[in-house]
Parts: structure tokens; C-alpha cells; sequence
């Protein structure tokens, strides 16, 4: 069984909000109590990635199961710093996150993100994105089979979709690995339903927002929510 804090995985449908600093608890209660799961701390969205701002910040979310993301500016995030800096930001949140994301190909820093994450207990999710196109069945299982050997919780594969075919790739995917641990996306206006849909056929988790969206094709909170909620019974 995975979890991220009091979040069970795999049961139901799941979704987060991903969060910039800007982000009041007072905004987001609202939707918890209409069946929002967690939230994703989009911290390389911050517009401080001090340590004493960054961990205020994360505090004030206390009691929620958080993701602390800090997302390389290679792999569509805004961190500008170099990678001994956000590992070692990385090492500042895990006391106050219940999963950390860290990019499967972050090879500089990975090993040691998921060796502080499994020293505090907290859940790992290996992540992929490839905004230009999906990749095609062996290199997805390549990204699978490498996100496991490297020992992470959840693999998370987000890719653009240009459209139908696409969709379907990403589904047959999910659908031929009903035993392994996996968020997928599809990304681009094309891919919207995969956001709604492929929790259905296993991906643990959908991303949402509050505000701007932290991905190409994302539904905002109102509607991910109210979808979810008619899609899937007993998620509110």
C-alpha cells in the first residue's frame, strides 16, 4: 500500500493542486472539504526558494498530505539554481512533506534525493516529461523499468499528445501495468481527457490548479473536482 501522509493510493482516485507560494490555506480548505486529496508545492515556482520562506511556506499546509516538487527548468520547472542547491533544498523539506518528486533523469542528484527521502519515510515519486511528443512503447517501459531500478515509490510519465493516437499509447501503457505503481499524463490541449480518464485506468493521481496552470492541457480545480466527483462514486 502507498501513501502520501493520510492519503491512501490505489483506492480511489486522487487529486492534487499543485501550489505556488502565493497560494493561501484559506483558498484551498474549500476544495478539501469538496474532495480535493493533497497538495503538490510547486516550490521551484516560488518567488523565494529560501529555506526559512520555503518551510513557512510548507508549514502553513501542515496537516495535509504535501508533495514537495522542486522541478528542474530541463524538465518544463522554473529553478533557475544549480543542482547542489536544490539538493540540498530537497534535504531542508523532507521533514515537512509527506512525498517529495524528483525527476528519474535528474542524474546528478536523484540518488541522493531518494536516499534523504527514504531516511525520512516520506513516499518518492520518480517523474518524466517530455513536452514535445510521446514516446513510444519500449522507451516508456525503459522509463518505467529505470524509475524502479532506482528505487523510486510512483512512477509519474507526463508527455505531450499531439492527439488520438497518442492518448491511446499513453492508455495501452497504463493499461498493460496494472501492478505497478504509476501517475500518467498526457499533456496539450489534445490530451485533456487523459487528466479525467486515465484515473480509471490506474493512474494514481491527478494534477490540478488554483490560479495558473502548472502544465500545458490541466483543468482547473473547480472542474477537476466536479468531474471526479460524477465520474467516480464515493471520491467526495
Amino acid at each position: 500500500m502507498i501513501t502520501i501522509g493520510t492519503c491512501v493510493l490505489g483506492e480511489k482516485p486522487r487529486v492534487a493542486v499543485a501550489l505556488r507560494d502565493d497560494a493561501m490555506r484559506s483558498a484551498v480548505e474549500p476544495y478539501i472539504a469538496r474532495g480535493l486529496d493533497m497538495v503538490e508545492m510547486r516550490i521551484d515556482n516560488f518567488s523565494d526558494v529560501s529555506k526559512a520562506h520555503v518551510l513557512s511556506k510548507l508549514r502553513e499546509f501542515s496537516g495535509l498530505p504535501r508533495i514537495g516538487t522542486i522541478r528542474s527548468n530541463e524538465e518544463g520547472g522554473g529553478w533557475q539554481g544549480s543542482e547542489r542547491e536544490r539538493l540540498a533544498l530537497y534535504e531542508n523539506i523532507v521533514s515537512d512533506v509527506e512525498a517529495v518528486d524528483i525527476e528519474i533523469g535528474a542524474d546528478i542528484i536523484n540518488h541522493e534525493v531518494i536516499k534523504i527521502a527514504k531516511r525520512a519515510g516520506i513516499t518518492i515519486i520518480g517523474s518524466f516529461h517530455d513536452f514535445q511528443m510521446t514516446p513510444d512503447n519500449d522507451a516508456l517501459n525503459a522509463i518505467l523499468e529505470r524509475g524502479k531500478a532506482l528505487g523510486v515509490d510512483i512512477v509519474k510519465i507526463a508527455a505531450h499528445c499531439d492527439g488520438k493516437s497518442d492518448l491511446q499509447k499513453l492508455a495501452r501503457f497504463l493499461v498493460e501495468h496494472p501492478d505497478n505503481a504509476l501517475i500518467v499524463i498526457g499533456m496539450g490541449a489534445a490530451a485533456t481527457p487523459s487528466r479525467i480518464l486515465f484515473p480509471a485506468l490506474g493512474s494514481l493521481v491527478a494534477y490540478t490548479f488554483l490560479g495558473e496552470p502548472s502544465a500545458p492541457g490541466q483543468l482547473d480545480c473547480d472542474a477537476t473536482i466536479r468531474f471526479f466527483n460524477e465520474l467516480y462514486p464515493g471520491k467526495e
